[in-house]
């Protein structure tokens, strides 16, 4: 279905449909000491999944400098999704590809995949958050390094919602 930017929409036209939640294609660079930083964060309003929504969270990035490990993560409120760590000696991309499905207001079914490199899968992760959707929750990306020489950019943080009914 497609609207002309002059048209509204009412609840039902946007039921079971994949939209835009949040965007974030400005780089977002960490670099010069070892603490664990915000690359990006989003604070998704309470109610906004519903009790049977999902998410579709895309977050990718690169790294330079070859000294120490390099740390990304990836967050929901205050569960840890996964990590991609790059390790000392190398410089490469990193990407999350996360999605995460209401059971209820408070328990999600998640399932995420890390990439580290042009195309290495680093690690595939299946399981359960009990997050309260129906109070503001926090999505963030954070980055760690091992040593201050090096550095960290995030180029994409996009987050896509869908109200399943």
């Amino acid at each position: 279905m497609a609207f002309a930017n002059t048209d509204s929409i009412v609840a039902n036209d946007v039921n079971n449909m994949l939209r835009g939640l949040h965007k974030n294609n400005a780089n977002s660079v960490h670099t010069g000491d070892t603490n664990e930083t915000n690359l990006s964060t989003f604070a998704m309003t309470g109610g906004t999944m519903g009790a049977t929504g999902a998410l579709h969270i895309i977050a990718a990035g690169n790294t330079t400098g070859t000294t120490d490990t390099k740390t990304v993560k990836i967050y929901f409120a205050s569960s840890l999704l996964n990590t991609v760590s790059i390790a000392g000696g190398s410089a490469n991309d990193w990407a999350f590809d996360a999605w995460i499905f209401n059971t209820a207001t408070g328990a999600q079914r998640v399932f995420t995949r890390a990439y580290e490199g042009t195309a290495t899968l680093e690690s595939i992760d299946e399981g359960n958050t009990a997050e309260d959707t129906t109070a503001s929750v926090t999505i963030k990306v954070t980055g760690q390094l091992g040593g201050t020489t090096d550095t960290i950019t995030q180029s994409t943080f996009n987050i896509f919602i869908v109200q399943i009914t």
